[in-house]
């Protein structure tokens, strides 16, 4: 599987070689294989929750997946969906199956085991490159350019600076920087701190690496445009939303 370009907008070829993407290929990315079609993921991150990080199985599957086929196709179409938690103080195993190899896409079938039990699956779509006669895409909503907002690390310690915030969010908002993130994210629209509770259910964001590279279920629907307005990537998630109850204080 090829190589994606690096960002035209990310740091110059003269980076050090401890860049963002060269790390990611050496050692996230990096799996260990153990036998045909079965290879070892490594942990890197553990979230606060304790829990693996959804986008290192994702990442690591699709590498395990791209193994499994020849370096002229690509990865059109994927997949997911995450069964179990996974456990971030053991390694994970992935196991591909070989769905189908045909000569214009191929479908490969990955599961992600810990503890003997998936905590992942998803397949994976690969196409033979072929020209294409027709395109067409959503268009890009117009918002101002990332040299004009204010990164999530600012914003929040504007947030924090504000005499009148609820100590609920000076709590959470006190935990984000102390993450190793290595995605720099520009708010569209941010919020101001009264409206914190009535924001509306949509949100933009500019997004880049920091490198050169209903019934309880909520349903996100993503799209990132390149700078120059092309549509690079389409994506959906759906996941559980918990809220917890409110108890009124009546005293009637």
């Amino acid at each position: 599987m090829s190589s994606p370009q690096a960002p035209e907008d990310g740091q110059g070829s003269g980076d050090p070689p401890g860049d963002l993407r060269s790390v990611l290929v050496t050692s996230v990315l990096n799996l260990e294989p153990l036998d045909e079609d079965l290879f070892r993921g490594r942990n890197y991150w553990a979230p606060t929750t304790r829990r693996l990080f959804g986008g290192q199985i994702v990442g690591q599957a699709l590498v395990a997946a791209a193994k499994s086929v020849s370096e002229d196709v690509h990865m059109h179409s994927l997949h997911c969906y995450f069964v179990r938690e996974g456990d971030p103080k053991v390694p994970v195993l992935y196991q591909v199956e070989r769905t189908r190899t045909g000569a214009s896409f191929s479908v490969r079938s990955v599961k992600a085991v810990q503890h003997g039990k998936a905590i992942f699956i998803c397949q994976v779509s690969f196409q033979q490159a072929q020209p294409s006669p027709m395109q067409h895409q959503f268009s890009m909503p117009t918002v101002p350019p990332p040299e004009e907002l204010l990164d999530s690390e600012t914003l929040i310690d504007q947030y924090l600076r504000d005499p009148n915030l609820q100590e609920k969010y000076r709590v959470g908002l006190n935990r984000i920087p102390a993450r190793e993130v290595p995605i720099e994210i520009k708010p569209v629209n941010p919020p101001p701190l009264n409206q914190l509770q009535s924001m509306e259910p949509k949100q933009m964001f500019w997004v880049r690496a920091r490198g050169y590279i209903g019934g309880s279920r909520g349903l996100v629907q993503g799209r990132l445009w390149r700078r120059d307005g092309v549509l690079a990537v389409s994506c959906a998630q759906e996941g559980v939303i918990r809220v917890n109850p409110r108890v009124s204080k009546s005293k009637l």
